[in-house]
């Protein structure tokens, strides 16, 4: 053994998780290692879908940064549905899933691969806070000790470091190593009998709108379109075990499907192929000690509805402030025990949606436009829209209301316009890395009781929490009440605690109750 280190967080893989978990760490000050065994980034497409809570989060992290991914995606506002009969008739659906009805500043899909999404974090992350990935590094052991673990680190010139680490993060992909090494298991299923195979292609003579995504079925196929940035599609198909010839060529197959949706088109270059089969898997558990599991090495699904990278990078952002708070001395270690208790079931919400759009759409038995537009009238269609997207996706622990019209703890706070000097969006209060404590007032005044609150609670937790005021709040914060809410957002910008202005006390004993 060559060398003997220590770091706060040893973060094992490069991907979108630990480029957003590194990052999360970077804004709150803690010190982090990402390792990587591959010797650079990966150079392909992969997953190509950008969610509105995805780009909520990012805007969180800086408006710069968001506006990189905006302009450089393409903004998509949902999907046409395309479908065929055996006897060539062809029948569109438009639009079949509509994300213009997001309740989110981001009302639209954004289009743009993987390999640059992960780029323009990893940059970010480089510019704003001089940390880089270590690529060519291979975590070959974990080994955890009483309140740490002990990591052993294998470098591409044959020297090996061990690493003393209070936690660590396998963000190490579906066949996570550090997983198997610490003995925490996964069950799922497969797609048994499905086939699918990915090409990034030049689409000439595309005869529809490229801006929209299209899922193009008939009998015993399903193909999706998506218009990437630049001159390349992204084809999606999915295929019946027995029909998908593995002779055949991409450009064959893939061509042979869309001419019977479309007129006209011709396939030119490829950019880049893949083949394989779906699989939905969760980890029995996030956490082993100091060792947790975020994105693809705690859950697998399938690929519809494009909810993958997103899911991970947001499994990321929730332990990110956790471990931060904690190695702070903001926290005791037990607030990490919500880590699993938020991601697991909300794994388990994602298998569930998108094996509700694989069954729907890719598994080759659609019902046709007829029920498509049924599903669409009874409202389905909107509620898959949001969970897709990640708006819907909550904490709320087990029993809590429905029927509340005001945020509540657990939820994501809303993304709304307001009227307050230096601040257009109610995110624009809660940029920062600390809690935010939202006093959401029907008119202008501020009572003296309520300004006296938040002086001494600012001031007891100034180093981990900032006040605001709202006065003349919107409507979603306040649903017409005569008395202030006041909204305790985590770091994160779902709710913490909501109570009435008159009821102040319980923001109190909830920090104290949590925080140090």
């Amino acid at each position: 053994m060559n060398t003997i280190s220590e770091i706060p967080v040893l973060v094992v893989g490069a991907g979108a998780a630990g480029t957003m978990l590194a990052l999360s760490l970077a804004r709150h000050g803690i010190e982090s290692r990402v390792v990587d065994r591959l010797p650079a980034p990966s150079p392909f497409s992969r997953a190509v879908t950008v969610h509105a809570r995805m780009l909520e989060i990012i805007e969180q992290i800086d408006t710069g940064l968001a506006e990189t991914f905006l302009t450089r995606g393409v903004q998509s506002p949902g999907y046409v549905m395309h479908y065929v009969t055996a006897e060539g008739q062809r029948h569109a659906v438009r639009p079949g899933l509509d994300y213009t009805v997001l309740p989110s500043r981001y009302q639209f899909l954004l289009v743009n691969s993987q390999d640059q999404s992960e780029a323009f974090l990893r940059d970010y992350l480089r510019n704003r806070y001089r940390r880089s990935p270590e690529w060519g590094v291979t975590c070959v052991s974990v080994m955890p000790v009483e309140d740490h673990a002990v990591a052993v680190l294998q470098h591409a010139d044959g020297r090996r470091e061990e690493v003393r680490c209070r936690y660590v993060v396998a963000c190490d992909g579906a066949n996570s190593r550090i997983r198997q090494q610490v003995g925490l298991a996964q069950e799922g299923s497969d797609y048994a009998g499905t086939v699918l195979q990915n090409l990034d292609i030049e689409l000439l003579d595309f005869p529809d709108d490229p801006t929209w995504m299209h899922y193009c079925m008939g009998p015993g196929h399903f193909v999706m379109v998506a218009k990437l940035p630049g001159k390349y599609f992204r084809l999606l198909m999915s295929q019946p075990a027995d029909k998908a010839d593995a002779s055949e060529t991409p450009h064959a197959v893939f061509g042979g499907i869309l001419a019977q949706h479309f007129s006209g088109i011709r396939l030119g270059e490829t950019k880049w192929h893949s083949r394989w089969g779906s699989q939905n898997r969760l980890a029995h558990t996030y956490r082993s000690g100091p060792v947790f599991l975020a994105g693809d090495a705690a859950h697998v699904h399938s690929t519809a509805g494009g909810q993958g990278m997103n899911c991970c990078m947001q499994d990321a952002w929730n332990l990110g402030w956790k471990l931060a708070f904690v190695l702070d001395g903001f926290a005791a270690d037990t607030l990490l025990d919500s880590y699993e208790k938020e991601r697991q079931p909300i794994g388990k919400q994602v298998i569930a949606a998108a094996s509700s759009i694989h069954e729907l759409f890719m598994a080759g038995r659609n019902g046709g436009p007829e029920a498509l537009k049924a599903l669409r009238d009874s409202g389905a269609l909107r509620d898959l829209v949001g969970r897709v997207s990640g708006v819907a996706y909550h904490y709320r622990p087990e029993g809590a209301p429905a029927d509340d019209p005001l945020p509540q703890a657990g939820d994501r706070m809303p993304t709304l316009k307001i009227a307050r000097p230096a601040a257009e969006w109610l995110s624009d209060l809660m940029r920062h890395t600390g809690f935010t404590l939202l006093a959401a007032l029907p008119t202008e005044t501020v009572t003296s009781n309520l300004a006296a609150f938040l002086d001494r609670v600012g001031a007891r937790y100034a180093r981990c929490l900032k006040t605001r005021t709202l006065p003349n709040a919107p409507a979603d914060l306040i649903a017409g009440s005569t008395a202030g809410q006041l909204y305790l957002v985590r770091p994160d910008g779902y709710v913490a605690l909501r109570a009435a202005e008159q009821d102040a006390a319980r923001v109190e004993d909830w920090l104290a109750s949590t925080l140090l």
